[in-house]
């Protein structure tokens, strides 16, 4: 009898269970779906219309301050602003855009300045001044943080690009095609080279050239080491030259160059520790030495 009540409540809780499933069926294919989808690099969509309006609200405003503005701005600046959006990884901001950020940061920070200094009752001319300091700063705001991730990220792939070269060794000398072979070794790498390296490859199997891909990688990441990648691989293409050999002496002049990088950076440090030294560490430590001995004489001569 017991027997019999234990295999009714295994079927049971097996039917409960199966029942569960089917209902769920369509979310966890869907759930599926999505994880596939994201494996490929395409980011979801938020959940709701009204989250994708509010996600959208500032770039909407800052495109059509900035379509008004591009208008008279000249071309070549347009075209620097969109190699330093491409090479900071911003590749959704185009220039219109840069510049509807640039006016938006220039009036926040020019209204909050002015703000502070009528709340804290200064002069009109001091507000005035410290209004423009305030939207001056909101004015090159944008471009010098750009500039500063831009040059954060460049370094950064300039130092990865020998481990994605000893990956494109590896492949290579194991007899799988360039292609294959970079799409390996960008499964294995992560951070800003491999987002470029799968952005490379997704416009290639969208249709455009490995060399006209590659030419555009170029015009992201213009640095010496993807320069010197890009060259050698079309090179080698072009003239029919074995492209193993060629990653492997690739290979030793990059790790070379990342070698003299370190070696710049490590002489550069104590010039950059001197500005803290000097105004920061030194006065500290000066007072804290000399306070006992000064506070001692002032005591004894003020006594006397």
């Amino acid at each position: 009898m017991l027997l019999i009540l234990l295999l009714a409540l295994a079927l049971g809780s097996a039917a409960v269970v199966l029942l569960a499933r089917a209902a769920l069926f369509p979310r966890i294919r869907a759930g599926e779906n999505v994880g596939r989808i994201a494996g490929y690099g395409y980011a979801t969509a938020p959940s709701s219309a009204a989250e994708t309006e509010r996600a959208a609200v500032l770039p909407q405003l800052a495109r059509r301050l900035g379509d008004r503005l591009v208008r008279g701005t000249p071309t070549e600046r347009q075209e620097n602003l969109r190699r330093l959006a491409l090479a900071a990884g911003a590749w959704g901001t185009t220039p219109a855009m840069l510049l509807g950020y640039r006016v938006l940061a220039t009036l926040l920070f020019g209204g909050l300045a002015l703000w502070t200094a009528a709340s804290s009752g200064w002069s009109g001319l001091v507000a005035v001044v410290f209004a423009g300091y305030g939207a001056a700063f909101g004015w090159l705001g944008p471009v010098l943080f750009l500039r500063a991730r831009a040059r954060r990220r460049l370094e950064g792939i300039e130092l990865e690009l020998p481990e994605l070269i000893d990956l494109l060794v590896v492949s290579l000398e194991a007899g799988v095609g360039f292609n294959a072979a970079l799409q390996r070794s960008s499964e294995r790498m992560t951070g800003a080279l491999g987002d470029e390296i799968r952005l490379t490859l997704r416009e290639h199997t969208l249709g455009l050239g490995m060399d006209g891909a590659l030419a555009n990688l170029l015009d992201r990441c213009d640095v010496p080491a993807v320069r010197a990648f890009v060259r050698s691989v079309l090179q080698s293409e072009a003239l029919g030259v074995s492209i193993g050999q060629v990653m492997r002496d690739l290979s030793h002049d990059m790790r070379t160059r990342r070698r003299q990088i370190i070696e710049e950076k490590a002489q550069k440090a104590p010039i950059k520790m001197l500005f803290p030294l000097a105004f920061l560490i030194l006065p500290a430590l000066l007072l804290i030495v000399l306070f006992p001995g000064l506070y001692n004489i002032t005591q004894t001569l003020g006594g006397t």
